[in-house]
């Protein structure tokens, strides 16, 4: 897998919010991480590219404006089959969230 990343953290503001990292990923074509980490809540933000996550027994396709929330708990792979520019924020769990995924799709 080839991947590229840029990095930033932010520490907690108040009590009630978690601290959380950012990610600016590049992910070479036809990589794959089989077993993303899923002991923290991941945001995904889609930038360029093709891809597709699994969470559960359900498949979402990755294309830029695409926009996924996966609480902590919940497993998760990633595919690539272009090029797959995309954020990635991982926060420690929420414990008032509920316990399912949600997708968001802009139009770029």
């Amino acid at each position: 897998m080839t991947a590229a990343i840029v990095s930033a953290s932010a520490s907690q503001i108040s009590e009630r919010q978690p601290a959380d990292s950012q990610k600016v990923m590049s992910l070479g074509q036809n990589s794959e991480i089989p077993d993303l980490d899923h002991s923290t809540d991941v945001t995904i933000a889609v930038l360029e590219g093709v891809g597709t996550l699994t969470v559960c027994d359900r498949t979402v396709t990755l294309t830029p404006g695409v926009f996924v929330f996966v609480p902590a708990g919940i497993p998760r792979t990633l595919k690539v089959q272009t090029t797959l520019n995309l954020l990635l924020i991982d926060c420690e769990p929420d414990p008032d969230l509920s316990e399912s995924a949600w997708l968001i799709n802009f139009q770029l």
